[in-house]
């Protein structure tokens, strides 16, 4: 089982076939057209480990990462960055949303990552397209299901709660990192803590779509 054929498998049953044309698909290099034969798009389903990015990085939590599945995502990246970003950049994704891009150097395989913003400094977003982050097959070797989430107090976004599920059975605030004899017990006291938070009338920002199902009623 490769790499893709164990995410697909690893996010079930939420994962979605892509919705791009194949007119689309048919234009990109041959590890992009693979990826687009899985199921594994859609919002709340994956997360790229935040040392991925930053090494060493230890206290971060896992960044919230979505493939593009989007014709209209797509042109939309043409039309606002295309013009300050080489032809041999291809956006495959974007991190916590739409916020922070992730780019395909179709040339030297490598994955680059720019925020949104960027586009207003063209010195930095130059210095992010010349260093890479990994190489595209690292990138997918390390995409894991999202078990972050992020609830935030909607009258003060500067106070917010963060949960992690680390190595399937550690769970990490924020400020401890907790050991659970089994996967079972992890999530269970992770599920307390969302619970807690959401007592305290704190709101989802963003959340794994097993954690949004769980509590949309």
């Amino acid at each position: 089982m490769n790499a893709l054929e164990k995410l697909e498998k690893s996010i079930e049953p939420f994962g979605e076939k892509s919705s791009l044309q194949k007119d689309t698909i048919s234009q990109f290099s041959e590890n992009l057209r693979s990826l687009h034969s899985y199921k594994i798009f859609g919002n709340n389903l994956l997360a790229v480990p935040a040392e991925l990015i930053i090494e060493g990085d230890e206290e971060e939590f896992e960044k919230p990462f979505r493939f593009l599945s989007d014709e209209d995502e797509l042109k939309t990246f043409e039309d606002e960055f295309r013009e300050e970003i080489p032809d041999e950049f291809i956006q495959i994704g974007s991190l916590y949303g739409a916020t922070e891009i992730v780019l395909l150097n179709k040339h030297r395989n490598t994955i680059h990552i720019f925020h949104v913003q960027d586009i207003c400094d063209l010195d930095w977003l130059q210095y992010k397209l010349q260093e890479e982050i990994c190489t595209f097959d690292v990138f997918i070797e390390n995409l894991r299901p999202q078990t972050v989430s992020c609830l935030i107090n909607l009258s003060n976004y500067t106070q917010y709660e963060m949960f992690e599920i680390r190595n399937e059975t550690d769970l990490f605030d924020g400020t401890d990192l907790r050991s659970f004899s089994n996967r079972e017990e992890a999530w269970t006291e992770y599920y307390k803590l969302v619970d807690n938070a959401i007592k305290d009338k704190f709101e989802f920002h963003y959340a794994p779509q097993k954690v949004l199902d769980r509590f949309s009623n």
